[in-house]
């Protein structure tokens, strides 16, 4: 029989699943309504309040983790509760903090920055197709980082069973994605983006396969302990 803990983190995720419907409705009755012209984020619209169910969907992800569940050998809870390994324990938790940080502010920001200069006003109808930046290395660096920073919390906190639902956060970000493409990238910019596509990868590049690695290895030392 299925326990509280683990049936409330999959009702959790099963919510954020369906966030993703406002959030496609946003695009493709949007697209449709609003092809040609501006619609501001700021506007009085509907299409602007589905959109931001994508805020949504990553708030119950950052909130799941500090539901109680089983938790890793090294967390953050545990950090003034240990008896043993209280120096490693603390390390760890500092190099994840660290890694939020870097992957929140420092990469966040600098992607946000460059995002804004073509969605600000426009989320439907981008003013360029971004790929100089951050852009140049990945297609998706915003979704990149949104991914990295909250395996970031899921690991900080030693959360299991968001771990282990953590896959399902991945595909919904892949989503996203190709939903934002074929009603707003694919609409205005398919020519170009054809062309960026062949020269840069969509998720990973060298710089984000040594993070992935990184954090695999923490995983796995994290469960071996």
């Amino acid at each position: 029989m299925m326990n509280q803990a683990l049936f409330l983190q999959i009702l959790m995720a099963l919510a954020s699943i369906m966030m993703l419907i406002p959030y496609y409705m946003a695009f493709k009755e949007g697209c449709r309504r609003y092809m040609a012209s501006e619609l501001k984020l700021s506007g009085n619209n509907k299409y602007t309040f589905m959109y931001y169910s994508g805020f949504f969907i990553s708030l119950i992800w950052f909130v799941m983790p500090f539901i109680d569940q089983p938790r890793m050998a090294l967390n953050v809870f545990s950090l003034f509760e240990a008896k043993e390994n209280v120096w490693g324990n603390a390390i760890y938790v500092v190099m994840l903090l660290a890694f939020m940080v870097y992957f929140m502010s420092v990469w966040g920001t600098k992607v946000m920055n460059y995002n804004l200069r073509a969605t600000k006003d426009r989320f439907l109808h981008p003013s360029e197709l971004v790929t100089y930046g951050p852009y140049a290395k990945v297609r998706n660096p915003m979704i990149m980082g949104d991914l990295f920073n909250h395996l970031s919390l899921v690991l900080l906190t030693g959360a299991v069973y968001t771990l282990y639902l953590y896959v399902i956060y991945i595909i919904i970000d892949i989503v996203i994605v190709e939903i934002e493409n074929r009603y707003s990238v694919y609409v205005h910019f398919k020519k170009e983006y054809d062309e960026y596509a062949k020269r840069t990868p969509a998720y990973m590049n060298r710089e984000l396969w040594l993070w992935t690695i990184l954090y695999i290895a923490i995983i796995g030392v994290n469960f071996y302990l």
